[in-house]
């Protein structure tokens, strides 16, 4: 047996024994990060791919909206915007032109506490900094249909502006193949009837897209990104950290693919043989089930065949099942006709995105025995998920009922769910 540490979010670990070798615990490749960050933004800066620099595109009298990811991704935000904002200003734009936009999809408010965390205190002192809109009807505008019969509204306040640039994070993603580049746009700053509209191709579809490079999600959204509008990207690569390892900028599609192959450097781990159980720390996604659950999608590629198996979620899950409380119900559905008949424009009384995202997981429920650890959930709510439940002290209890139902099982243990792609 080998004691074996998980992250537990970022404020804790928990301690569990496995019969394995250290080469069954997989973790992103430690890698030697940017010895000087800002260097290394500036030279993205410098160095823009499928697009000229700023200068090329900015003209003075520009009004700018920077579209930034949320509280819930890592994005370092507040070492870019100096940098960037400093370069907009010696172009001649006016601070009162500059506006910065949390891009929420259907996350929740950010707070003001956030927003600084998010940008720094003389940023949000200096600077307009608010939310994108994705409920109030007054506060959106429809920039047309997709060929798809997909209308496409957007947050007002996002969209009124000459010039967006988008900053945002790569790593595994379980809707686009790998988070950034035309994401901070769609769904970053979608209505959450658009939002919805993205994420039923994701709940319909019955192959993982988490870690997939060719992914016709992202291919039609940044098609339909083209409507929107994005000028200009920054995209960063951390490493397991948090710190700068590569920065991208340029267009959203060009800049974004070599972001990705950074990202692989790192995230992309590759086993030598696949498991019965894995075990899986949803970190460092663990504010809530909405975005922990991808420690599912990442653990589905770790096991043996696509039936059977067992992935045990150890994940804190700090504010509960998160802003879509439907979402435990429909995990435990099996909703294949009724996402069908939303996606053809039926009549639906209950939330749309808790289904298509519900029904994502349930896929892979139906296929796989789920287990989840964690305090943050309680067991009425893992039960109407069906998931099999255990409370964070019983984490040893929860492996070891796991392991009787196999015979010599191969365990691997992954130690970033929230972001490593197993293969």
């Amino acid at each position: 047996m080998v004691k074996v540490q998980l992250p537990y979010g970022s404020r804790d670990m928990v301690t569990v024994d496995l019969p394995i070798t250290e080469d069954q615990i997989i973790a992103p490749k430690p890698i030697k990060p940017a010895r000087d960050p800002e260097a290394v933004i500036a030279a993205a800066l410098d160095n823009p791919l499928g697009t000229g620099g700023l200068e090329s595109i900015v003209k003075a009298e520009h009004r700018i909206n920077i579209i930034c990811d949320d509280i819930t991704r890592p994005t370092p935000c507040h070492l870019i915007l100096p940098i960037l904002l400093e370069r907009l200003l010696v172009l001649g734009v006016e601070r009162s032109n500059i506006r910065i936009i949390m891009a929420l999809g259907s996350h929740r408010y950010m707070t003001e506490a956030e927003m600084i965390r998010k940008v720094g205190e003389e940023i949000y002192q200096q600077y307009t900094v608010v939310n994108s809109e994705f409920k109030r009807e007054e506060d959106l505008v429809s920039v047309g249909t997709t060929a798809e019969g997909v209308d496409i509204t957007v947050s007002k306040v996002a969209l009124d502006a000459d010039i967006k640039i988008g900053i945002g994070n790569i790593v595994p993603h379980p809707a686009m193949g790998w988070s950034g580049g035309a994401k901070i746009v769609f769904p970053g700053v979608a209505s959450e009837e658009t939002v919805k509209n993205f994420h039923i191709y994701q709940g319909l579809s019955d192959e993982n897209l988490y870690g997939l490079d060719e992914c016709f999600i992202r291919t039609k959204v940044e098609q339909w990104t083209e409507l929107i509008g994005l000028d200009f990207i920054i995209n960063t690569v951390l490493d397991a950290e948090g710190r700068i390892y590569r920065v991208v900028a340029g267009d959203y599609r060009q800049a974004h693919r070599q972001g990705v192959k950074y990202a692989k450097e790192i995230y992309h781990r590759p086993i030598r043989e696949k498991a019965d159980v894995v075990v899986v720390s949803s970190y460092p996604v663990d504010i809530d089930l909405w975005q922990s659950t991808k420690g599912y999608l990442c653990g589905d590629h770790a096991l043996k065949g696509r039936q059977g198996g067992t992935i045990i979620l150890v994940s804190p899950n700090y504010e509960g099942v998160g802003p879509h409380p439907e979402y435990v119900d429909y995990i435990g559905r099996d909703s294949d006709e009724l996402l069908l008949e939303v996606e053809r424009g039926g009549h639906f009384a209950g939330d749309p995105l808790a289904l298509a995202i519900g029904n994502c997981v349930s896929k892979i429920r139906r296929r796989r025995n789920l287990v989840l650890v964690s305090d943050g959930i309680t067991k009425a709510e893992a039960e109407k998920a069906k998931l099999v439940y255990y409370p964070k002290a019983q984490l040893q209890e929860a492996v070891d009922r796991a392991l009787a139902q196999y015979e010599n099982p191969r365990v691997l243990v992954i130690t970033h769910g929230g972001e490593t792609l197993v293969s």
